[in-house]
């Protein structure tokens, strides 16, 4: 294979997780047929870019997609705080705001409540729906190059958690090009590569994830289109580890110091260690009688959970709030997803949080309800010690 930002065949593995099912593919039933696929990540020698080494088509992943922005509360409150700093900088009256990727409209719904003008592109079914239901009007569509070019200019594009997704990465940032006006910035938000070696967190990696950047990945693949970097943020409680950069047509140069790279070598053996562990931690709880729930059906708990064996026989359920994945089952667990309301009505002993990135904010909303113990990889339970033979 050759990169797909700079086409070199310069690429050496990182990690392989195996063959992996969908994450956003729940099941109906728990004997619902499904697919696996490899899920392998090389990087490319010359521009740093991270990468899956296999590809499924965008239409088998995103026309029906199951994650709704609005609700997350972080994410919501993320989103307002942006809007509110981006409006507040830039004369945006007479403007337009577009955003790649736009979801259930959660973003895009902020400018509107200021009187700004708004577009949101973005193909998958439901949340476009929900986006327009919200009066967030919304291009039922994947963003390309020629569809760019049918489009009004933009003043502020944003595309948060978008870039990494699609496997026309230069078609899909020649788009960004082409619909920006001469003055106006796209503000992106993608997965921070040096994050996902520092953590080991390998269950971000999945098959929608095609991409990982490195700082150096950003700057290459702009420049090619003629877009610089104004500005990076490091946002390392986003996602696992995020970046945040602003860009635009002005030739400036803006860097930030890279960190996590030279653990490239050890995250295949690091990521075995820490399913290994989270499973041997379930069958300890399983042989002392303990009951234990999940809590995220996020596209990471179908990782983890594959990665490291875990299915219905050491947890019987996870919680989530979604009310499009309760009732359906994660592929290869046998695993069903329930309402938190169910969670507390069954009091688990033990919950895992699949959705470390926001253990805290699911400890605090639950402090007063739950009174069993949570727990997620960095923070094991306090566990029985085995008993010694006689």
């Amino acid at each position: 294979m050759r990169c797909r930002s700079c086409d070199s065949e310069n690429l050496k593995p990182v990690i392989s997780l195996g063959k992996i099912p969908l994450v956003n593919e729940l099941l109906s039933f728990p004997q619902e047929n499904f697919e696996r696929f490899p899920l392998d990540v090389v990087i490319c020698s010359d521009c740093s870019l991270a990468q899956l080494k296999d590809t499924v088509p965008p239409e088998a992943m995103f026309k029906e997609y199951l994650f709704y922005s609005s609700v997350m509360a972080p994410v919501v409150e993320s989103a307002k705080n942006l809007v509110d700093k981006v409006s507040s900088e830039r004369d945006l009256s007479q403007g337009l705001v577009m955003e790649i990727a736009s979801n259930d409209g959660y973003l895009l719904d902020f400018y509107k409540q200021k009187g700004i003008n708004i577009l949101g592109v973005d193909p998958a079914v439901g949340p476009a729906n929900a986006a327009a239901m919200k009066g967030v009007p919304t291009i039922q569509s994947f963003f390309t190059l020629a569809l760019a070019k049918t489009l009004p200019k933009a003043d502020v594009v944003h595309a948060n958690n978008v870039l990494a997704h699609v496997p026309t990465l230069n078609d899909f940032v020649a788009g960004i090009a082409e619909v920006l006006k001469p003055e106006g910035v796209a503000i992106i938000e993608v997965p921070y590569l040096g994050d996902l070696l520092q953590g080991c967190h390998f269950d971000t990696i999945y098959h929608e994830h095609m991409f990982y950047f490195s700082i150096k990945a950003l700057r290459i693949l702009f420049e090619r289109h003629g877009l610089f970097i104004y500005s990076i943020e490091h946002l390392p409680n986003v996602l696992g580890g995020s970046l945040r950069v602003v860009i635009g047509k002005l030739e400036t140069h803006c860097s930030m110091e890279e960190h996590g790279l030279d653990q490239l070598d050890t995250v295949q053996d690091r990521a075995i260690v820490k399913a290994t562990d989270l499973k041997k931690i379930l069958l300890q709880l399983k042989a002392e009688g303990k009951t234990v729930w999940g809590f995220g059906a996020a596209a990471k708990t179908t990782v983890f959970m594959n990665c490291a064996g875990i299915d219905s026989t050491l947890i019987e359920a996870v919680a989530d709030d979604t009310p499009a994945k309760q009732g359906k089952y994660i592929p290869g667990t046998g695993v069903q997803v329930r309402s938190t309301k169910d969670w507390l009505e069954a009091k688990p002993d033990y919950t895992y949080i699949f959705v470390w990135n926001y253990a805290n904010v699911i400890a605090n909303k639950f402090c007063l309800t739950y009174k069993g113990n949570l727990f997620t990889s960095d923070f094991p339970p306090t566990l029985q010690q085995p008993k010694e033979k006689q």
